[in-house]
């Protein structure tokens, strides 16, 4: 058998190939996607820009993923590029979806085709080794894409009247007279509107992609970090029936029109800073019983 036979499926193109190579053909890369894909970061940047968005946290997705990549640098620029069939399939996996979305107007396939298109095209031009550090970065940018209204709509309702009852339950515990009926909390001659966008549906996505950072950065056994991506759900709804009960309280002793405004919008980054802290919490408790080595548990 020779040697050529045996190649994997990556092609090297020298040990000794500078790294300014692979700077100048991501550079020329990113002016073409960047050209493909105006439209669909333009419509993406729109739905993170809405009032009623559970996208705002979009704008910091790529950056986060930038840092990422940032971080492995040094151990990058050692690896030599070699070329990669493989990223040539997720090319034309992408280009499909492009077309399609933009013939039908179904415009999450185009949004949903940038992350794989960049795989495929890092795969291709930098090789296995690149994206064996570059796969979370860049599957990090799904964050990024918008969920179809279709699905969210339907989601966020659920989410919503599953938090409301629960801060309905937490209220009756602590003695207040509180009545869930539909989007409203009734209490005496007042009720307060829990909105969609209070229903748990935006810090959901927000936690999800918190656990993941979690996840990539700890120190733990695989089972323990699947584990942290898994309890983001429950830290997500957990938070925000906390949050609900606390405006309901507010409501209840103050007057509805005094549970919106300045406090709503100060309950939320409450309600964050409990979520991370309870995270902090979870991959501490895990890190000292499922610890894994750095040596063999580093993330790449």
């Amino acid at each position: 058998m020779t040697e050529e036979t045996t190649k994997e499926a990556s092609t090297p193109v020298g040990a000794s190939a500078s790294p300014g190579l692979a700077v100048a053909g991501s550079l020329v890369m990113t002016g073409l996607l960047a050209l493909i894909y105006w439209v669909p970061v333009q419509q993406m940047v729109s739905i993170w820009g809405l009032s009623d968005s559970y996208y705002s946290h979009g704008y910091l997705i790529a950056p986060i993923s930038l840092f990422l990549v940032g971080l492995k640098w040094k151990v990058l620029r050692e690896i030599p590029i070699a070329h990669s069939w493989l990223g040539y399939p997720l090319i034309l996996i992408s280009v499909f979806l492009l077309i399609i979305g933009a013939f039908f107007g179904f415009s999450i396939f185009e949004h949903f085709s940038m992350p794989l298109m960049i795989a495929g095209v890092l795969l291709a031009l930098l090789g296995t080794r690149w994206m064996s550090y570059l796969w979370f970065p860049v599957l990090f940018l799904y964050f990024m894409v918008p969920i179809p209204p279709s699905i969210t709509q339907s989601v966020a309702l659920t989410l919503k009247l599953a938090a409301t009852s629960g801060a309905v339950f937490l209220a009756r515990l602590m003695t207040l007279p509180m009545i869930h009926d539909g989007s409203f909390v009734l209490f005496g001659n007042d009720k307060l509107l829990i909105g969609n966008v209070c229903g748990g549906l935006r810090s959901l996505i927000s936690m999800l992609a918190l656990g993941f950072l979690m996840s990539y950065f700890s120190r733990c056994h695989w089972w323990a970090r699947l584990l942290i991506v898994g309890l983001a759900g429950p830290i997500a709804i957990a938070s925000n029936i906390v949050r609900i009960f606390f405006l309901c309280v507010v409501a209840y002793f103050y007057g509805s029109q005094n549970a919106t405004g300045i406090v709503h919008d100060v309950s939320g980054f409450i309600m964050f800073g409990l979520a991370f802290g309870l995270f902090i919490g979870v991959e501490s408790f895990l890190r000292k019983w499922a610890h894994q080595p750095e040596a063999e548990g580093t993330v790449s």
